[in-house]
């Protein structure tokens, strides 16, 4: 398996963290989130985690679909 280089690892940190909070903030809770998207509740629960992980480019267009959410505004702060 390739290693996440350090810079890539806070990108990936930053998204989570962002869809994390926007989660929270649209009033969803991981379940509701899992129902909407398709997507597992283990799998937001390891996107949510503090551990750098990957998101299928897939996978980030359906929560962002459930959540309602553009996907540009996810990359606006990610540098």
């Amino acid at each position: 398996m390739k290693e996440i280089q350090e810079h890539n690892k806070e990108r990936l940190n930053a998204v989570t963290s962002f869809l994390k909070w926007y989660r929270i903030n649209s009033g969803f809770s991981q379940q509701l989130l899992s129902e909407s998207s398709g997507v597992s509740r283990n799998n937001i629960i390891r996107y949510e985690s503090s551990m750098p992980k990957n998101i299928t480019l897939l996978t980030l267009f359906e929560i962002a679909d459930a959540l309602e959410l553009d996907v540009n505004q996810i990359f606006l702060e990610i540098k």
